[in-house]
């Protein structure tokens, strides 16, 4: 039956979740089957107060191959397409930029096409030295999706997500670390673990504080300078009421390590 499930979710006692997409045989290219248990998913994880941090990965040798090319084909209309985009996978990448836990891409292998975008939509990317990315669409004549023109230029700039758009040339991982596509690149047989521990770290921080934060991050390239530091007072003001922010002064004053979350 686990072979069956084209995304699987592990959940451990530390609040982390671990989700896979599992199509190992096809790259873990994301057909209708993989849209829907995807987005079940992740609605699972996000309202699920238990667990803290999000894990996206990847079963087999890639990460995700990007749309499955056996359910491009066919006659459709514009409007059908259309729909085709929004439902589920449009879904889920909005409920991984809202969901106030912050979700880490462990990028194991091929990211390309939706699947490097994908990628771009957690919080943070870690990468495989084995990893690749690329914005493939230009070699079957379409223009990114999956929120990858939204996604790219914000995190490499608009002059190489141009270069990277028009041009769609695969990059290695330290390439991508380069540019700032990806947060940091290890060994590919300490990848998960890497990532189990940076979600570990933040499960056990102060996560609602951590949660609010992301959000403010998020909504900070659509506000001007007075906005934000308005916006900021009032949600520092919210936050300062809760039981993290007592833990963290108390143990301050008392020179020890926080125990948040208790």
């Amino acid at each position: 039956m686990m072979e069956d499930k084209t995304v699987l979710l592990e959940t451990t006692d530390q609040g982390v979740a671990i989700v896979t997409l599992n199509r190992p045989r096809a790259m873990n290219a994301i057909n209708t089957d993989l849209k829907i248990e995807l987005l079940d998913v992740m609605r699972q994880v996000s309202s699920d107060p238990k667990l803290k941090v999000v894990v996206l990965t990847g079963a087999g040798r890639a990460f995700c191959a990007g749309g499955d090319v056996k359910e491009m084909g066919g006659e459709r209309t514009p409007v059908e397409r259309r729909d085709t985009m929004r439902n589920y996978l449009h879904e889920t990448l909005l409920l991984m930029h809202k969901m106030e836990k912050p979700v880490i891409a462990a990028v194991n292998g091929f990211a390309v096409g939706a699947g490097c975008n994908l990628a771009m939509a957690a919080d943070i990317i870690l990468a495989s030295d084995e990893a690749t990315f690329a914005q493939i669409f230009v070699k079957v004549g379409l223009v990114p999706d999956a929120g990858g023109f939204y996604l790219l230029p914000r995190l490499v700039g608009m002059p190489k997500a141009k270069e990277l758009v028009f041009r769609g040339n695969k990059i290695d991982a330290r390439e991508a670390e380069r540019i700032g596509m990806v947060n940091a690149v290890f060994p590919a047989g300490e990848l998960m673990d890497q990532a189990r521990a940076m979600a570990s770290e933040l499960a056990h921080g102060p996560t609602k504080a951590i949660g609010i934060a992301k959000t403010m991050l998020n909504q900070s390239a659509e506000m001007n300078f007075a906005s934000a530091l308005d916006y900021e007072a009032a949600v520092q003001a919210i936050v300062a009421t809760t039981d993290d922010h007592r833990e963290g002064v108390k143990a301050f004053a008392e020179k020890r390590m926080p125990k948040f979350g208790k």
